[in-house]
């Protein structure tokens, strides 16, 4: 008789096998009280094996039909342990068997499908350390819409499990999936609009801040979140862009137009200022440079003599036709 493996046909993930290796050890204290057919996983000789399966057959069926039905039977049997929950077993003990791979796996098909969500049970019993590590894991092998899936979760979290999660997500999986993004994406402004209307503190400590020194390809996202944010935040967002920023950069100057529409102090004037001065010359003819110093004077009128003295020096270097109403205003003032 030909005995073939008659799960040739089925792959099992690694999370199921490790859980088979754990009934395996229960059942090998007392297989004889477990389906005979359990006797292939424990190891026992073919002959023996074969033994035991016909004698739970009816002897009087050719030996076509006998074979046929023990395939059946073998996955009738090996079905119902594949298929049942181990009450015995708590979800943390199950969960020290899966190896990190195996739940970014897991985690990766539950957020790629349409309507996927993020399942934080196979997060709870990793480490600091090794939650890192597969988040990261994840990060690298996330489309599009799992992002938006993954947002859409944590927007849902209960606060105990955003405390939890949340800053590890934004660091590692999130914010270099914007930093990598080269062309807007719908999917991804529509779920972290919604991020910064529900959690704005947490967008800005970790979105906001953290992209100010980078070389952005795609700036629409950033440009929505502050146009998300309500304008009583301009103020603080303006010190947070100051006391973090290197250099202005060329794609600083659309989002902040946004936020110098509030009126500021005379020591945040002087920084803004200095700013501007430091790269005048850099963006001489870059229009919205010189329409970005137009609407700060607007704002803030009363400038004093050295603020303005600066002022004076941006627009004398302005190659634009922001130029003139720049110094018009200034000596008006």
């Amino acid at each position: 008789m030909n005995h073939t493996n008659p799960l040739r046909n089925y792959a099992l993930s690694r999370y199921t096998i490790e859980r088979l290796k754990v009934i395996k050890e229960k059942l090998n204290e007392d297989i004889i009280h477990a389906d005979s057919l359990w006797q292939i996983i424990a190891g026992k000789k073919e002959e023996e094996t074969q033994e035991n399966m016909e004698d739970t057959l009816n002897e009087s069926n050719e030996e076509c039909y006998d074979i046929s039905t023990k395939t059946l039977d073998q996955f009738s049997s090996t079905q119902f342990y594949f298929t049942q929950l181990d009450k015995h077993f708590s979800r943390n003990t199950e969960q020290k068997y899966v190896p990190k791979l195996d739940i970014t796996e897991c985690l990766c098909e539950g957020l790629e499908s349409p309507n996927g969500k993020l399942d934080i049970n196979h997060l709870e019993s990793l480490t600091d350390i090794e939650l890192v590590e597969v988040v990261c894991d994840l990060e690298k092998k996330l489309s599009i819409l799992g992002v938006y899936n993954l947002c859409c979760s944590m927007n849902n979290m209960a606060l105990e499990q955003r405390i939890k999660y949340a800053a590890i997500f934004h660091r590692h999986l999130l914010l270099p999936k914007i930093i990598a993004l080269e062309e807007p994406s719908r999917l991804l402004l529509s779920v972290l609009t919604e991020c910064a209307q529900k959690f704005p503190d947490d967008i800005q400590k970790l979105i906001f801040v953290p992209l100010l020194n980078v070389d952005l390809k795609d700036t629409t996202i950033i440009e929505a979140i502050v146009n998300t944010f309500e304008p009583k935040r301009y103020a603080v967002l303006i010190v947070e862009y100051l006391s973090n920023v290197k250099e202005l950069k060329s794609w600083h100057l659309a989002f902040l137009h946004n936020l110098i529409s509030v009126k500021t102090d005379t020591a945040t004037n002087d920084k803004i200022i200095a700013l501007l001065y430091g790269k005048a010359l850099d963006f001489a003819k870059d229009k919205n440079f010189g329409k970005l110093v137009l609407s700060f004077i607007k704002v803030n009128i009363n400038f004093s003599k050295e603020q303005k003295c600066l002022l004076e020096e941006i627009a004398n270097a302005n190659q634009t036709f922001f130029r003139r109403p720049i110094q018009n205003i200034l000596k008006a003032t």
